[in-house]
């Protein structure tokens, strides 16, 4: 871009943002309050006498100006020149300009739009051409609107990334079933039971139990017999002539 084009591209972006908003302005001051518009008056467009004091006759001459080529050209090219090559220092304030400024010309030619059927002293076919020549115009102004709106919205500040900063989700409906066995629950500690006094008289369960236990100890110990018994099941020695040992003295 030469330097001469460089140094007049804030200047002309301001001048284009000035003309399409003061534009939208006073067509839309025109076609809701009408001032100085009491009388009615021919239309040089389409050549018919229109009442300018009724709110569909200031919509049916208002619609095919709030949505003008013209107009959505003038701030389109302001964002442009705002962004062409370094982006300017007020490109974000003639950006949202331009975008509040062609988003009331669309709100508003959309309602003139409809409004015009109504005008009264216009024929049915001025009706017809008016209407789809500002169908047409809003069309242009649509894309315009988008265009601008896609330059905006590089202004937006950075999304955080998904779960960082964001409150823990609701969860509707029941809880989740749970499969699989139950957890195990910590069993409740045992006292240990008392134990048994001397003299005092022990439940049966106690009795039972010091009865397996001594039953358990005496079959543990062998049994050692008595020597009474034990001579008298060894036979007498016998020596070697054949007679028993014994008490042969006594004989």
């Amino acid at each position: 871009m030469p330097p001469i084009a460089q140094r007049l591209r804030e200047p002309a972006a301001f001048v284009l943002l000035a003309f399409g908003a003061i534009s939208t302005l006073f067509t839309t001051i025109t076609f809701l309050f009408g001032p100085g518009q009491d009388k009615g008056s021919v239309d040089p467009n389409f050549g018919a006498y229109v009442y300018h004091s009724t709110f569909s006759a200031r919509a049916f001459k208002a619609a095919p100006g709030l949505v003008s080529i013209a107009v959505v050209v003038a701030l389109v090219g302001a964002v442009w020149l705002a962004h062409l090559g370094t982006q300017l220092k007020n490109a974000k304030i003639i950006t949202l300009a331009a975008l509040v400024s062609i988003g009331v010309a669309d709100l508003f030619g959309v309602v003139a739009l409809f409004s015009a059927f109504g005008a009264d002293g216009v024929s049915g076919w001025d009706k017809t051409q008016n209407f789809f020549v500002t169908l047409a115009e809003l069309a242009v102004a649509g894309i315009g609107s988008w265009l601008i709106l896609g330059y905006y919205q590089q202004y937006s500040p950075a999304r955080p990334p998904a779960g960082f900063g964001q409150p823990p989700q609701q969860q509707w409906g029941p809880p989740p079933q749970q499969w699989g066995p139950p957890p195990q629950q910590q069993a409740p500690q045992q006292q240990p039971a008392p134990q048994p006094q001397w003299g005092q008289p022990q439940p049966p369960q106690q009795q039972s139990q010091s009865q397996d236990s001594d039953s358990m100890m005496t079959q543990a110990i062998p049994t050692v017999p008595q020597a009474g018994q034990q001579q008298q099941q060894q036979p007498p020695p016998q020596n070697e002539g054949g007679l028993p040992i014994g008490n042969w003295t006594a004989e």
